[in-house]
């Protein structure tokens, strides 16, 4: 079975359908609908941090160093 749609055309008067794991067919979008569309933005470059301080946040961009809060009142760090 072959998700990305990649499969051989069906022979005359032959259909093809996906089965889900209980052998029913699985529900199809419909003509002309996208199940989803992704939008990234583009990252702006910047000056990263020094290798030693990107590891330690986890990140060498300033931009994507964002607070880390857990559950309970604790704090990162």
């Amino acid at each position: 079975m072959h998700l990305c749609g990649c499969e051989p055309k069906p022979e005359s008067g032959k259909t093809v359908s996906l089965l889900s794991g209980s052998g029913r067919p699985l529900p199809s979008p419909g003509p002309g609908l996208c199940l989803a569309i992704a939008s990234v933005p583009m990252q702006l470059w910047e000056t990263p941090y020094d290798p030693a301080v990107g590891l330690k946040q986890g990140t060498v961009f300033p931009s994507l160093d964002l607070p880390f809060f857990l559950t309970g009142g604790g704090t990162n760090g």
